[in-house]
């Protein structure tokens, strides 16, 4: 059985933090002696590599290789592909460190190549999400969408970009998988950043098929949670509750946030839920939540937060795809999130960062 390296530990906030200045700071330097026609182009050929990592996720070639060194002639007829042609994608791969070619011919996996597996934490389905043709299909369009200051959804699926993953049940699949894969990634950053004692009932509104919040019931065994969204998406979250050993500790509710009241609770986690609307939409669905929050309840948002700065940015480049697929929704700043709060009737703001792209913008009820 092939496995992933272990021992992927979460640095602390403030290491992290350093390591990024320090990147941002040799990245400066490298721009600043490299002629600027060169730099635009280096700049400009990035989406080579993001198709590359795509491709090599649909032929799951880390999985084929596992913890050997193969031969690229037996990857290929392992994969389906021909020899020379594979060869050159891993050649180019490996430039990157994802993979590594030992000898002529001759290719292992890296640590970056494992985290292609199919394993949990990995962002395998995220990739094969994100590289999927439609979504290329969406990006073509972002001269429109920044013409227009519309989004492209329409134009490209016929209809809302949730309408059409509704209607198409195997791209819902990879959606929902490349969700759970996300919480992989946040889980153990969310959770060293933030305490969740003295919390009774945490309400995850908008929480899929409810992974994030069984993961974080498991860390936390005092916690009870409640799971609320739509009713095709939460159809086999009592399964997976099951499985993680919460079921008689969580309350799974199907509806709308909009539509349906939302539950009482005496803490709320959204995560990646506001950045798809627009701020009056947004500041409707908070005051709905602190109408039913119990008196110094809070609010939990798990997004980017993008900062009033030139430097690079997970959210910055994200906020480029709320653009594209959502009407009116976008990355917001700490700003823009402080607004939002007070406009609903919440206090003690604050941010707190996280190892990963996403910040803990947190707000208590009035």
């Amino acid at each position: 059985m092939n496995k992933q390296p272990t021992g992927n530990k979460i640095p602390p906030v403030w290491f992290v933090s350093i390591i990024n200045r320090f990147r941002f700071f040799l990245k400066q330097l490298y721009y600043r002696f490299t002629p600027p026609n060169m730099a635009v182009f280096e700049k400009s050929q990035g989406f080579w590599l993001a198709k590359a990592l795509g491709v090599s996720c649909e032929l799951n070639l880390a999985e084929i290789i596992g913890n050997r060194e193969m031969n690229v002639e037996e990857i290929a007829r392992q994969a389906g592909a021909d020899p020379k042609a594979l060869y050159r994608l891993m050649r180019a791969l490996a430039g990157e460190c994802v993979f590594k070619e030992t000898k002529p011919g001759l290719f292992k996996n890296t640590k970056l190549s494992y985290a292609l597996q199919e394993a949990p934490g990995n962002p395998k389905h995220m990739i094969l999400h994100q590289m999927n043709e439609l979504n290329w299909m969406l990006v073509s369009e972002l001269k429109d969408s920044v013409i227009t200051g519309k989004n492209s959804a329409h134009k490209v699926f016929g209809t809302d970009i949730f309408t059409h993953l509704e209607n198409s049940p195997e791209k819902n699949e990879l959606y929902n998988k490349a969700m759970t894969a996300t919480i992989g990634l946040l889980i153990d950053a969310v959770t060293s950043a933030y305490s969740f004692k003295g919390i009774d009932t945490l309400a995850d509104i908008g929480g899929g098929e409810g992974t994030f919040l069984f993961k974080l019931m498991q860390k936390t065994p005092g916690i009870k949670g409640i799971l609320f969204d739509l009713p095709h998406v939460v159809e086999t979250a009592g399964n997976i509750a099951k499985e993680y050993g919460v079921a008689d500790r969580v309350e799974i509710i199907p509806g709308s946030f909009f539509d349906k009241d939302i539950p009482k609770a005496d803490a709320y986690l959204m995560k990646n839920i506001l950045h798809i609307f627009d701020d009056e939409t947004c500041g409707l669905l908070l005051q709905r939540i602190n109408k039913v929050m119990v008196p110094e309840g809070k609010i939990l948002i798990l997004e980017t937060v993008i900062k009033s700065d030139n430097k690079p940015s997970f959210g910055k480049m994200f906020d480029l795809e709320m653009l594209l697929g959502t009407k009116n929704g976008k990355e917001r700043t700490e700003e823009e999130f402080r607004q939002l709060f007070e406009k609903a009737g919440f206090t003690n703001f604050r941010v707190l960062k996280t190892v990963s792209p996403f910040s803990i913008v947190e707000g208590k009820k009035e």
